[in-house]
């Protein structure tokens, strides 16, 4: 009954071992094709998928805010819109407060910014970017024949990122409040749509998943708040000009992790030695690497546990691909997402073992 061709004894002439590395090496290849097709989807709709996870990061941070005004007799509709207020106050009163001050203290740091790139310039041959010079160095000239005017094309690449910022901001807001809102329907919504074990496994990846998320993101919140509040307090201290907006991008550099707060922190040592000083460059460096130190070896085991189920060279990776595919946003939502895909087959394998999964 069974073919010539059929899955039968290897060819004696074949290396068993050749022909298992040949089937694992053929299945790595069709891996890698469909990673490939995927990456190249995702780049093609960067905003819908970067406003969906941004907006599910958010819902698993605000979550327990939710469940915990339901929980006294809160509506739910009125609990998520409450928390997404709360946090739109928060945000727009901290961009308000922080932009004045940025605009009170610009020009003085713009100016020691050139007076430290001269010096770097003459003494290192370090030539530092300009930092918003106001002059009209080759503007004058460059604009061909048309007189100095600008051209609609020079308009329209602005025009156009700011409206994505905007569509994007929107997206956000509204997906978090119908994520909050509405998140349990959907859950049982897609839950409905499988059957037997396979519903079973589908309930329990997903929910270890998003717990593992929600509490990855609300322990590096703390641990971002943490190293905010010692940088600012420090670099208020010492006197050092627009504290509280370092502070401030310090908090959401911790986002991206092991990249982000060390560039926060660089960020800071430069604009120390701009307004004050090698010696004052010197203590914020100092600062800077304790209050870090003390978040990253004392505060962060102590909230995060076992929340992020990822090593460090895998965190490397999924903030390179993520910056690679996405720029900042990909660097923010890359590690979560390999957690919650970390923290789902993890449970898929406690639950089945070396067993297939889903009825298989």
């Amino acid at each position: 009954m069974a073919s010539p061709s059929s899955s039968g004894p290897a060819d004696p002439a074949m290396p068993t071992w050749l022909v298992r590395s040949a089937a694992v090496g053929g299945r790595l290849l069709v891996l890698a094709v469909l990673l490939w097709l995927l990456a190249g989807f995702a780049v093609k709709v960067t905003l819908p998928l970067v406003t969906v996870l941004i907006a599910l990061l958010v819902a698993g941070v605000l979550a327990p805010v939710v469940e915990w005004a339901q929980g006294r007799g809160a509506p739910r509709w009125l609990a998520a819109g409450a928390a997404v207020l709360l946090l739109l106050t928060v945000l727009g009163g901290a961009a308000v407060g922080l932009g004045a001050r940025i605009v009170e203290q610009l020009p003085q740091l713009r100016e020691r910014f050139q007076q430290v790139s001269s010096d770097l310039s003459q003494r290192f041959g370090i030539e530092l970017p300009s930092f918003g010079s106001g002059g009209s160095g080759g503007s004058g000239g460059a604009s061909g024949g048309s007189g100095g005017g600008t051209s609609a094309a020079d308009l329209l690449g602005p025009a156009r990122t700011v409206a994505e910022v905007l569509i994007a901001a929107f997206l956000v807001v509204a997906l978090t409040y119908l994520f909050l809102h509405g998140g349990p329907g959907m859950w049982r919504w897609l839950l409905d749509r499988f059957a037997g074990r396979a519903r079973e496994d589908v309930d329990a990846a997903g929910r270890a998943a998003w717990t593992t998320v929600g509490g990855y993101v609300r322990g590096l919140t703390i641990v971002a708040l943490f190293d905010a509040v010692g940088i600012g307090a420090g670099l208020l201290l010492l006197g050092v000009p627009l504290a509280l907006t370092l502070a401030a991008l310090q908090f959401f550099a911790s986002y991206i992790p092991t990249i982000g707060a060390f560039v926060a922190g660089l960020v800071a040592v430069v604009v120390a030695y701009a307004s004050g000083g090698l010696v004052t460059a010197a203590l914020v460096l100092g600062l800077v690497v304790v209050v870090q130190q003390i978040g990253n070896d004392v505060i962060e085991p102590y909230v995060m546990k076992n929340r992020l189920p990822l090593n460090a060279a895998t965190i490397l990776i999924a903030v390179t691909a993520g910056g690679v595919l996405w720029g900042i946003a990909g660097a923010l939502l890359f590690v979560p997402l390999a957690a919650a895909v970390s923290a789902a087959a993890q449970e898929l394998w406690v639950r089945h073992g070396r067993r297939p999964i889903a009825g298989g």
